[in-house]
């Protein structure tokens, strides 16, 4: 799907050590300047916690990590009410809402099945999470450039050409975010008017850091062009063979992104297999920061797989199972 590529957080953090010349003077700072001892904290461990998040990225188990995420949000939730302009916890904290709603949206997906009342409650819950994530995409947005949002619902274009490459993570994160909270709830109309908002943010992206997370603002715009009334399904193979020109190791959410968004909508079963079969054989091993990733895009191919019979109108003379 658009927002299955969740990559490693920001990795430059500085920790010197306890006795370290550089803590001592920072003391110094503190008394000096009066600054909060409870923000100086904020920062000092917000910079420890959004400094290396692979052992999530590169965990196997995409259900331990759904488990495991409420707790470090929380945590980043208490520090960012003691130091709110915090940029590298205001990102974790929009990856982090964003990426746990998705797992749940997975949950969600297999659980209509058998429980349609439990799934729609659960994507109401979803969609306030995709919600919570965009709106600390948009308080980053807003340390450097003020009023983004609501400049943004006015002149989309002018606000958008003030931003840079520097932007791309909140720009995209935002456009993700939002992009979700629409797909968890389709029947609010004022997120479908929305539509055109969060598709600008991500292709703006494209504009300033094509290379973003291995292009991952493409593959989100090939789901985009193939869920919009009047999308282009040009347009949105053109973004496909442009993500995979972007990176040496393509995700296996790329390969499903087309399949489930363009193949099913088109009826060609053929492509759908051989989209999924592509997305299967990726080795989630090769690159450990993406290994989460490839395990849960490839659990979705499986199970989209299994589902050919109601997908697809005309299989009696074709071989179903993969």
């Amino acid at each position: 799907m658009m927002w299955t590529y969740v990559a490693a957080m920001p990795r430059d953090a500085r920790r010197p050590g306890p006795f370290s010349l550089s803590a001592v003077l920072l003391v110094v700072t503190v008394f000096l300047s009066g600054c909060s001892v409870k923000r100086l904290a904020a920062d000092v461990v917000g910079d420890a916690l959004t400094g290396d998040s692979e052992s999530f990225a590169s965990d196997d188990d995409p259900d331990l990590i759904r488990e495991a995420i409420p707790f470090g949000l929380k945590t980043i939730e208490s520090f960012l009410a003691s130091s709110p302009s915090h940029r590298g916890l205001l990102l974790s904290a929009a990856k982090g809402f964003t990426t746990y709603a998705y797992l749940l949206q997975d949950e969600a997906d297999r659980l209509e099945e058998q429980d349609r009342g439990r799934a729609r409650l659960l994507r109401a819950r979803i969609k306030r999470l995709y919600l919570r994530g965009r709106e600390y995409a948009f308080r980053g947005l807003e340390l450097d450039h003020p009023r983004f949002e609501s400049l943004l619902r006015r002149d989309q274009a002018s606000v958008l050409a003030k931003t840079t490459g520097e932007d791309a993570p909140f720009l995209y994160w935002a456009g993700v975010s939002w992009g979700g909270a629409l797909s968890a709830g389709s029947d609010d109309l004022a997120l479908v008017s929305e539509a055109p908002l969060f598709a600008a943010l991500v292709r703006r992206v494209v504009d300033v850091h094509e290379r973003y997370e291995g292009g991952a603002a493409h593959e989100f715009l090939i789901s985009y062009e193939t869920s919009r009334p009047g999308g282009s399904a040009g347009l949105a193979r053109e973004h496909f063979r442009r993500a995979l020109a972007l990176t040496d190791t393509p995700r296996a959410s790329l390969f499903v992104a087309l399949a489930e968004g363009l193949s099913i909508k088109e009826q060609h079963l053929d492509e759908f297999k051989a989209l999924l079969e592509r997305a299967l054989a990726v080795d989630p091993d090769r690159e450990s920061k993406g290994r989460l990733v490839n395990v849960l895009a490839q659990r979705r191919a499986r199970w989209l797989l299994a589902r050919i019979p109601e997908l697809f109108l005309d299989i009696d003379h074709r071989e179903v199972a993969p």
